[in-house]
């Protein structure tokens, strides 16, 4: 309850840099019921080939604002920026946020939902990250 509350908060601040009324996107979530809020756990064990898996295959979320726990040790998260796969590094504590296709639908583009894979580590150890999403 305490990350769907969370999500809803980033929303409220989406609102305010968007110019909107506080409250205008939980709004558009709620439609006729309630938004869906879920969690998914990833394990990346690793892999001395990686040429021969793919990770988590580049995409984009479908969802609202995706809520990531990703492995404080192991890194494998990579975004898509200017045509160039750049490492999201792990940091001790933190969430990092991403924004689905549905936010940037709502948004008329003005946010984006930003493409990204998972790529395997070759050794060590594995990765894990806990993704909860807000749609």
């Amino acid at each position: 309850i305490k990350l769907e509350k969370l999500a809803e908060e980033l929303l409220d601040l989406l609102c305010e840099n968007l110019g909107l009324e506080k409250g205008y996107l939980k709004k558009v979530f709620y439609g006729s019921k309630s938004p869906t809020f879920g969690t998914k756990v990833s394990n990346y064990p690793p892999c001395p080939k990686p040429d021969l898996i793919k990770g988590l295959r580049a995409h984009t979320d479908a969802g609202g604002i995706i809520l990531l726990f990703q492995d404080d040790k192991v890194s494998g998260l990579q975004l898509l920026k200017d045509g160039e796969w750049v490492d999201v590094p792990p940091v001790k504590h933190s969430i990092v946020v991403n924004l689905g296709d549905q936010l940037e639908v709502i948004t008329n583009g003005k946010y984006k939902s930003v493409e990204h894979r998972v790529i395997s580590q070759t050794d060590g150890e594995g990765r894990m990250s806990i993704a909860s999403f807000y749609n």
